[in-house]
């Protein structure tokens, strides 16, 4: 009896609802006053809307609000859409990270990028949907990756709704919970300085999505962006990194080990 009181008496609905379509076809306009409508609204865990959220609770609503059917939670949410870097991040694009408070790899939360850095999320219970900044080194050293639901044309379901884009060249890994992030021992060094690297250039690494790290060696400093599990990891960056400096800062093969140069 008393099971189905507090059933009875339970304030939220966690049955998943699919939101009432608002705009008839995705647009950057129409989210963009879908997001604004949300801004302050109250984060609630398995709530997608319209008066309370969860982070994929957001996402789930405001493009099913533009007549497109997405999966419900974020690491489905992640399995489809086009795959896309940090720096292709345009207004609309979501951004999944692992927001847990050991780095495992898995992806727990989602935002979507608004431009200038920031993207909009449903952050937690005290802070609700709220703007943040990627120029935050939490969160540019959390992302694991990005995906593009705007298209230029569109598949419809089932239900008569827009799917977002299938997801391309993605190939499922398995993690081991316990050494991710920890055995990457591979850097690849794009400076040597007599002096700590100034913060606004360490703020433009962390919003192009890179993780870098410090090492003070004698009387200079080595700037490393990483780390990466493996050589062949580091290599297939390494010319797109070239390319945003100056090349004489590279080692021979731009690698280098913490415990010594390749």
């Amino acid at each position: 009896m008393i099971f189905f009181i507090l059933i009875g008496c339970s304030r939220y609905d966690y049955t998943i609802h699919k939101p009432k379509v608002i705009y008839s076809k995705p647009n950057k306009k129409a989210l963009s006053l879908l997001l604004k409508r949300q801004l302050g609204k109250k984060y609630i865990w398995a709530e997608e809307g319209p008066d309370s959220f969860d982070c994929s609770g957001l996402t789930y609503y405001c493009y099913g609000s533009m007549n497109m059917t997405i999966p419900r939670v974020a690491r489905e949410q992640f399995m489809v859409g086009k795959k896309i870097s940090c720096k292709e991040l345009q207004y609309g694009d979501l951004i999944f990270f692992d927001t847990s408070k050991k780095f495992r790899g898995k992806i727990t939360h989602v935002g979507i990028y608004i431009g200038d850095g920031k993207f909009e999320h449903a952050s937690n219970e005290k802070d609700g949907v709220k703007i943040s900044s990627l120029k935050s080194k939490y969160y540019s050293s959390r992302i694991l990756g990005c995906r593009r639901y705007f298209a230029q044309s569109y598949e419809k379901g089932p239900d008569g709704r827009f799917l977002p884009p299938k997801l391309t060249e993605y190939k499922p890994q398995k993690v081991d919970p316990e050494s991710f992030g920890k055995e990457g021992r591979y850097y690849i060094q794009i400076g040597s300085y007599s002096q700590k690297p100034q913060d606004n250039y360490l703020k433009t690494l962390e919003a192009l999505g890179y993780k870098y790290k410090i090492l003070k060696r004698n009387d200079f400093y080595k700037l490393l962006i990483g780390p990466f599990n493996s050589k062949e990891d580091a290599k297939k960056i390494l010319p797109e990194i070239k390319k945003g400096f100056n090349p004489s800062a590279f080692l021979v093969d731009g690698l280098s080990l913490e415990s010594g140069v390749i």
